[in-house]
């Protein structure tokens, strides 16, 4: 070593040497630092990574739920900062929105949905500013579910006489029922095996069927599946129930016409009771209509009156004179009410909800474009109500000519009705009876009432929402008729004829002896299918003068005042079968309301043959020669509303274990490249 040390040559090779030493230790020393730092530069991204993950998720609920409560909210951007030993980061959360056609559907692109874009970026704080290259981008679709997803819904399968009991509220499927559309009810279904139809005697569903209870054979009660019946020919489309563990949970059913209220354009005069709105294409004329007190009539009261014109002329001809030959026996002081009517406007209408508040709206008319209308009162329907751009009777949905445009909905918050007749302001006053001979409906409806137990007690089912029809329990009344008069011979009018036969609002309290001629009805007279005009009593006919006060004849029965819309009419002209109510659309309700009566039921039609309508007693039974009187269903299914329902309808929710679950529907969730938010 010595001699190494001592040669200049092996010092110069020497020191050559530790310099390479000390170069590669000192580029080792690099190097390892280099990967001590990138290995932490690598976990500081993984952690981005994983937390920016983590926030991903989070924020897809927080922006859902804010959804859910405000649509038209704009979601707001928010900072998250977190520290750490040796770390201080903060992501930036920035959020965006727009609505969407997603999916395609019979070629179209008419899934309508909400996307929901969402940027994550990371920035450290610690001895520099230093911004993360580590971004998330996400983008979720949701679309709200509303009831136009079923093509028919109902929360309480009890019809509104369920305080009646059991058998008054029962309401049922039977062999004439045939659905082509999803149906979902929160209460057991019953089904029975009568009635006719295609399918031995049993309903026919076509689309799935779902209960979060059961389902039940009518009479008996008695699961369906235990009692043999044929499942697969009667659910083709399938069936699941909730109270049998297949796990159908219930809807929670809290509807309400909110969207319409707070983005509808709003119609109705301040005075007006109705609000009758015809449809034209893209467009709606409507009218107010303000009802008045005319003035409160006096009818005088008779033993004996004609009822027609010639009974009026035979007393004429023998000589007599009922107003003094028969007793004058009471006076009725009526109310009688006139409806004034004033053009409200004509208004254009592209995609947008319309509400009518504090009024009844009448409707009809052939739709343009989606539209909505809602009402706080009940809605009476007056006419076909069908789309512009879908041939009537054809199918909106249809794959070979399908509807691109036409998209209607209809929402009472309290019921949903088919009007039976009435005078029109439109055509002069004219009488209007279309209704009566089928009623074709196009879209979705929703009478969503729900009656208030704390002011109604027991009675509250008579105020939930229905989907129903007008003048379910009809009698004759006597038409005005023209007649000589007993005094001059002149021709005179002789109207409310009814009003001088009995005596009106009905009282109790007036001498035993005149009790029969309180406003009465009875059982239907054989070849007759209801009591009242044209049908009278000989016993009353033959009285005349009928003046013998301890033992007087009595009419034979009438309808009610005013509870037939074009009241009096005679029942030869009252129309029992109103034909087929075809729907191609939606129908949610609060609890299923009839379409069809018997004339039968002992809630409706007692035997007392008493008028008491505020306890929902219609006289006698109606039935002699037909088989009641309402609508047959044809009722299909428009399967554009899985994909987009009308402007502004009401949203349901699904009921997880008692918790309500949001409106929203996650269609699609999907991880973009940062790159594409800006574009």
């Amino acid at each position: 070593m010595k001699k190494i040390l001592k040669n200049e040559s092996g010092s110069v090779i020497l020191m050559v040497a530790a310099l390479l030493v000390c170069l590669i230790s000192l580029a080792s020393s690099v190097s390892l630092l280099g990967i001590v730092s990138w290995d932490t530069t690598k976990v500081n991204y993984a952690h981005d990574a994983v937390q920016e993950e983590l926030f991903m998720r989070t924020e897809s609920t927080r922006t859902h739920m804010i959804l859910e409560q405000n649509p038209e909210m704009i979601i707001p951007p928010r900072k998250i900062k977190m520290t750490q030993e040796g770390r201080k980061t903060t992501y930036k959360v920035s959020n965006k929105k727009e609505i969407v056609h997603v999916t395609l559907f019979m070629g179209l692109p008419t899934q309508q949905a909400v996307s929901i874009q969402t940027l994550i970026e990371a920035e450290r704080c610690d001895r520099r500013r230093f911004k993360s290259p580590v971004k998330r981008f996400s983008e979720k679709l949701v679309k709200s579910k509303s009831l136009a997803e079923f093509q028919y819904f109902t929360n309480s399968e009890k019809s509104e006489n369920e305080d009646g009991g059991f058998d008054a509220g029962l309401v049922k499927f039977w062999g004439p029922d045939v659905l082509w559309g999803p149906l979902h009810s929160n209460d057991d279904i019953w089904i029975q095996q009568a009635g006719g139809g295609t399918n031995d005697n049993w309903p026919t569903f076509h689309a799935m069927v779902t209960t979060a209870k059961l389902l039940k054979k009518y009479p008996g009660g008695v699961h369906l599946e235990d009692t043999g019946a044929p499942m697969d020919e009667i659910f083709l489309g399938g069936y699941a129930e909730g109270g049998d563990g297949d796990g159908i949970n219930p809807i929670v059913y809290n509807p309400t016409a909110d969207l319409i209220r707070e983005n509808g354009m709003w119609i109705g005069d301040e005075n007006a009771e109705i609000v009758y709105v015809k449809i034209n294409g893209s467009s709606f004329e409507y009218k107010n209509g303000d009802i008045v007190l005319a003035g409160i009539d006096t009818f005088g009261v008779y033993s004996w009156y004609p009822h027609n014109a010639y009974w009026a002329n035979y007393i004429i001809n023998a000589g007599g004179n009922w107003y003094e030959d028969s007793d004058h026996i009471y006076t009725n002081h009526v109310p009688v009410y006139d409806t004034v009517w004033s053009h409200g406007g004509t208004i254009a209408l592209n995609n947008q909800s319309v509400f009518v508040d504090d009024a009844q709206l009448w409707i009809e008319g052939d739709v343009c474009g989606a539209m909505t209308f809602g009402c706080s009162d009940t809605i009476f329907i007056v006419g076909d109500i069908t789309y512009e751009n879908t041939y009537p009777g054809q199918p909106p949905d249809d794959p070979l000519n399908p509807n691109e445009t036409d998209f209607f909905g209809l929402v009472s918050e309290k019921k949903v009705i088919i009007r039976y007749k009435h005078r029109d302001p439109f055509d002069g006053m004219s009488l209007r009876d279309d209704n009566c001979n089928d009623i074709m409906l196009y879209g979705a409806y929703a009478a969503i009432g729900i009656g208030d137990v704390g002011i109604y007690g027991n009675m509250a089912c008579h105020y939930d929402g229905i989907f129903t029809f007008q003048y379910q329990h009809p009698h004759g009344s006597t038409p005005s008729f023209w007649a000589p008069s007993p005094y001059t011979g002149n021709d005179t009018l002789y109207d409310y004829v009814d009003l001088h036969k009995y005596i009106f609002p009905i009282n109790e309290y007036i001498p035993q002896n005149i009790l029969g001629f309180n406003l009465h009805g009875n059982i239907y007279p054989p070849g007759y299918q209801t009591c009242g005009f044209p049908y009278e009593s000989q016993g009353y006919i033959g009285s005349y003068p009928n003046n013998n006060s301890s033992n007087y004849a009595v009419p034979y029965g009438t309808d009610h005042p005013w509870y037939n819309p074009v009241w009096p009419e005679s029942s030869d002209d009252i129309v029992f079968e109103r034909g087929i109510i075809t729907v191609f659309g939606a129908i949610g309700q609060t609890r299923r309301g009839f379409v069809h009566r018997s004339g039968q039921d002992p809630y409706n039609h007692p035997n007392d043959f008493e008028w008491d309508i505020p306890s929902y007693h219609f006289d006698g039974k109606h039935n002699g020669l037909g088989d009641g009187t309402g609508y047959d269903k044809d009722y299909h299914y428009d399967n554009r509303f899985l994909y987009i329902q009308p402007p502004d309808y009401p949203e349901i929710y699904e009921d997880m274990g008692g918790a309500k679950l949001t409106a929203f529907e996650k269609k699609a969730w999907v991880y973009k490249s940062p790159s594409e938010w800006d574009k």
